[in-house]
C-alpha cells in the first residue's frame, strides 16, 4: 500500500504532547492521532482499490486489443477473466463508497503511470503474436508481484481486501500460466 505523511505529521506533535502532565491533553492527542491514522489508512485503502481496478482495466484493454489483432482464443478467454477481476474490485470499491476512476474509454487511464505502461505494452504486443504473449507474461508477472506486496501490507483484520487481493493473485497466476503455455507451443512452419 502507498504510504502517507499524514500519520507522521499528526503523530510527532502528539508525541510531544505526551510529555505533558495533563492527561486530558494526552487523551485528546491520542484520540486525534488515532482518528488521523484511521483516516490515512482509509485513504490508502481507497487509493489502492482505485489503482487495482485500473490495473485490471490495463490488462483487459491490452488483451482485448491483442484479441482483436490476432483473434486467438487465449486472449478472448483471459479478457473475460479480466472483466470478472474488475467486477470483484468494483464490488469492494462500491462497498467502501470509493469513486471508480475508470474512464470507460478503452486504452485510457486516469493514472499517468498506468497510461504509460499500457501504451508501452500495447506497442510491444502489436509487433507480433509472440510478442503479445510475452507482454502477457511480463504484465502478469509484474501484477502478481504488486498484488503480493499489497497483500503483505494489508492488515490481517481487513479480510475483505485480503480475500480480494488473493483472488486477483490466483487469477493472475492462471493467466500467466496460459500465456507461458502459448509461448512454449511450437509455431507453424
Amino acid at each position: 500500500m502507498r504510504t502517507t505523511l499524514l500519520p507522521a505529521l499528526v503523530l510527532v506533535p502528539a508525541l510531544a504532547l505526551g510529555a505533558c502532565t495533563d492527561t486530558s491533553v494526552t487523551t485528546t492527542a491520542t484520540s486525534v492521532t488515532t482518528e488521523a491514522t484511521e483516516a490515512a489508512d482509509t485513504d490508502d485503502r481507497d487509493a489502492l482499490l482505485q489503482r487495482l481496478i485500473e490495473e485490471e482495466k490495463v490488462a483487459h484493454d491490452l488483451y482485448t486489443a491483442f484479441d482483436e489483432n490476432y483473434g486467438t482464443q487465449v486472449f478472448s478467454n483471459i479478457t473475460r477473466g479480466e472483466v470478472g477481476h474488475q467486477d470483484a474490485v468494483l464490488r469492494v470499491l462500491d462497498a467502501a463508497g470509493t469513486d471508480d476512476p475508470r474512464t470507460g474509454v478503452p486504452g485510457e487511464f486516469t493514472d499517468p503511470e498506468l497510461q504509460e505502461l499500457y501504451d508501452d505494452l500495447l506497442a510491444r504486443g502489436l509487433a507480433s503474436e509472440t510478442a503479445a504473449y510475452q507482454v502477457g507474461v511480463d504484465f502478469e508477472t509484474w501484477d502478481i508481484t504488486e498484488l503480493e506486496n499489497d497483500l503483505a501490507a494489508t492488515p490481517e483484520d481487513d479480510t475483505e481486501l485480503r480475500e480480494l487481493l488473493q483472488f486477483l493473485i490466483d487469477g493472475s497466476q492462471r493467466h500467466l500460466a496460459a500465456f507461458e503455455r502459448q509461448l512454449d507451443r511450437p509455431r507453424g512452419r
